[in-house]
């Protein structure tokens, strides 16, 4: 594990006491957005903030009450009993890869006004890593936030990294065919779905991050299923997104912006602050899109529109969104 870390790229001083210090000392809390900007100058800072926060090293090490970590480490991590099985591994091909491949992320991880992925790495195991990729504009994803944990393991890069999904409102939200309840992502690049699997060797992280930001956030989950996959426009499709848009609300946004997660704190709160008003405006649309059905948090497709439905938001939708309003405006007030 030495040997991986020393051949790590290094972040700058600047990022490191970012991912270090307080939420109340980072400097992306005080990114500020005129209330007269241009769509222009608020998509530029947005950015801006996006590609100098999206990889940086942190500390995901358990401690006690004394600050102490047991030996081996435990980590906050899924993962953890795997990692703690390599804590003393030495296998200098596995280093090299590892190390080859954050060096391109630290610099090319997608950020977009639209959607952006960000990465923190542990700074002393790199191969303990967690994601959070913020949905898709145009998409029933769009701006929540989602979280996964990541461990390149023993016969990485030869195999593909394992990966669990976080954002499940405690085991009870799937999210998307793909997207399971208890974390299972369903990836043909993870050896978990039908189509091109994981190339020995050649295949990358960035893939992996990249096909779940494109082909699972995607603009008509319902199709992802592959019994489905016919059913573009249909009546149960656009309950199925409808269901989504609901759970996203509730946890992938409020959820979020309530209890923000390690080690995204900083990432989560900024990046609602910056969107405000564009989700606000999104919030607003969702609710004339609602058809006024109760959450099915096992999102099984097994239903359509009922013949009783009429368009209008249901009760809980309704006190979601008025919550998550009020907090938008007030991290508003308080930058």
């Amino acid at each position: 594990m030495e040997r991986m870390y020393k051949s790590l790229p290094r972040m700058s001083a600047a990022s490191q006491s970012r991912s270090t210090s307080s939420a109340v000392d980072d400097p992306s809390q005080h990114v500020t957005i005129a209330s007269n900007a241009s769509i222009a100058e608020t998509r530029a800072t947005y950015e801006a903030w996006a590609a100098k926060s999206r990889f940086e090293y942190c500390d995901l090490e358990l401690k006690d009450a004394h600050g102490s970590s047991s030996s081996p480490p435990n980590y906050k991590f899924s993962y953890n009993h795997d990692a703690r099985m390599l804590v003393n591994s030495d296998m200098p091909k596995r280093s090299l890869a590892i190390a080859r491949e954050l060096a391109v992320l630290t610099t090319n991880l997608p950020v977009a006004w639209d959607s952006s992925v960000f990465l923190r790495v542990d700074e002393s195991r790199v191969d303990i890593i967690k994601a959070l990729i913020t949905g898709p504009e145009g998409t029933p994803y769009e701006n929540g936030c989602y979280m996964f944990d990541i461990f390149l393991g023993a016969s990485y890069n030869h195999t593909p990294p394992l990966v669990k999904y976080l954002t499940t409102n405690n085991g009870t939200y799937r999210f998307n065919p793909n997207l399971y309840a208890e974390g299972k992502v369903c990836l043909s690049l993870l050896g978990t779905w039908d189509g091109p699997g994981w190339i020995s060797g050649k295949s990358t992280l960035l893939q992996v991050l990249i096909s779940i930001q494109s082909m699972i956030l995607c603009e008509e989950p319902y199709l992802n299923e592959p019994g489905w996959a016919s059913q573009a426009g249909t009546p149960a499709s656009k309950a199925y997104s409808a269901n989504v848009r609901r759970m996203v609300v509730n946890t992938a946004m409020l959820g979020n912006l309530k209890n923000p997660p390690e080690p995204f704190q900083d990432v989560v709160k900024t990046h609602f602050r910056l969107k405000a008003k564009a989700i606000t405006e999104q919030l607003d649309k969702w609710l004339t899109m609602d058809d006024g059905i109760a959450t099915n948090g096992a999102n099984n497709g097994g239903y359509g529109v009922p013949a009783s439905s009429n368009n209008t938001p249901g009760l809980a939708f309704q006190n979601d969104v008025k919550e998550l309003k009020a907090l938008l405006r007030t991290i508003q007030e308080e930058a």
